[in-house]
């Protein structure tokens, strides 16, 4: 989702809290995710959004706000939010 996104100016980032720098590459090389990883040492991302549950999905406009949120992980709701953020041209 990464690759096709990028095109049209998103990043897709993952943030992990609690697992090493190591793990957190093994599992995204095992798994063949295209997102990029980022770890986070003492929940300052994670309290700067108010994320309780993971995984929580949020996706951010071009102004840097919140356009987007779901608690979990659902591919094709995550589409439509992106397809509205960054439709195809």
């Amino acid at each position: 989702m990464n690759t096709e996104y990028a095109k049209r100016g998103l990043a897709t980032v993952a943030v992990n809290f609690g697992d090493q720098a190591e793990t957190i590459a093994a599992y995204f090389a095992k798994e063949k995710l295209a997102l990029t990883p980022a770890r986070q040492e003492k929940g300052e991302v994670s309290g700067a959004f108010g994320v309780r549950t993971y995984p929580t999905t949020y996706v951010i406009d071009a102004d840097g706000k919140v356009a987007w949120r779901m608690v979990g992980l659902d591919e094709e709701s995550l589409r439509s939010a992106l397809e509205k953020v960054a439709p195809a041209k």
